[in-house]
C-alpha cells in the first residue's frame, strides 16, 4: 500500500505580493467593522476622550506587528503565535497561545458577521429581519460558510476578494468623515424637535382667573 504523496512544508512561495499583503493587512484592521460597532460605542463611554483612547491602543498594536515582523524574517511559519512561543518558551505556554489567537477568532468572525449580516437587513430596508436575532444569526451562517469557502480555495482568491472589500470599506469610512467634519464645520444641526407637552401643564383661564 502506498503511502500518500505530500506537498513541501510551509507556506507557498510567491502567492501574493506585497500589495496584496498590504490589502490583507489594512482589512484585518475591519474598518467598516470599527466605524459600526465600536466607535459609537467609545465615545458614548469616553466622550472627547476618544482620539486619546485610539491613540493609545495603538500601542499595544504596533509592538505586536512589529513583533511579527520580525519573527516573520526569522523564521517564516503559518503557526505563528503556536510555532514561535513553542520554541521560545515550551509547548505549554505555546499550545495556550495558539488556543487564545483560535478562540479570539472565532469571537471575532462571530461578531463580524453578526454585525454584517445586520446591516445588510438595514441596507435593503428589512427592519424586521435586522430586529430578528434568528434571522441574523443564520445570515451570518451563511456568510461565515463562504469566507470558508474562499480562504479554503486558496489564498490568491482571498487576496483577490479583499482587494474589492477594502474599497468598499474604507470608501465608507471615508464618506463618513467627510459628512461627520462637514457637518462640524458648517454648523449643520437637526432641529430639535417639538416635545408634547404632558396634559394639565397649561392652566386653563378658568382655573386662573381670579374671583
Amino acid at each position: 500500500m502506498r503511502a500518500p504523496e505530500t506537498g513541501e512544508k510551509g507556506l507557498k512561495s510567491n502567492a501574493i505580493g506585497f500589495g496584496e499583503a498590504l490589502i490583507i493587512g489594512i482589512a484585518s484592521t475591519a474598518p467598516a467593522y470599527s466605524l459600526a460597532a465600536v466607535i459609537g460605542l467609545v465615545v458614548v463611554t469616553v466622550g472627547a476622550q476618544t482620539p486619546a483612547v485610539l491613540l493609545a491602543s495603538f500601542v499595544p498594536m504596533f509592538f505586536i506587528a512589529a513583533a511579527f515582523y520580525y519573527m516573520n524574517r526569522v523564521d517564516q511559519d503559518a503557526g505563528t503565535t503556536f510555532s514561535w512561543v513553542t520554541r521560545a518558551m515550551g509547548p505549554y505556554v505555546g499550545w495556550m497561545g495558539g488556543w487564545a489567537v483560535s478562540v479570539t477568532g472565532i469571537l471575532v468572525i462571530g461578531s463580524l458577521a453578526d454585525v454584517a449580516s445586520r446591516y445588510t437587513f438595514l441596507l435593503f430596508g428589512l427592519d424586521g429581519a435586522a430586529e430578528s436575532k434568528g434571522a441574523v444569526t443564520a445570515l451570518a451562517v451563511v456568510y461565515i460558510a463562504l469566507m470558508t469557502l474562499v480562504c479554503v480555495l486558496g489564498i490568491e482568491l482571498s487576496a483577490r476578494l479583499q482587494d474589492v472589500l477594502i474599497v468598499a470599506q474604507v470608501g465608507a469610512l471615508l464618506l463618513f468623515a467627510v459628512v461627520a467634519l462637514y457637518r462640524v464645520f458648517s454648523g449643520v444641526r437637526r432641529r430639535p424637535r417639538s416635545r408634547p407637552k404632558p396634559p394639565g401643564s397649561r392652566r386653563s383661564p378658568s382655573r386662573t382667573r381670579r374671583p
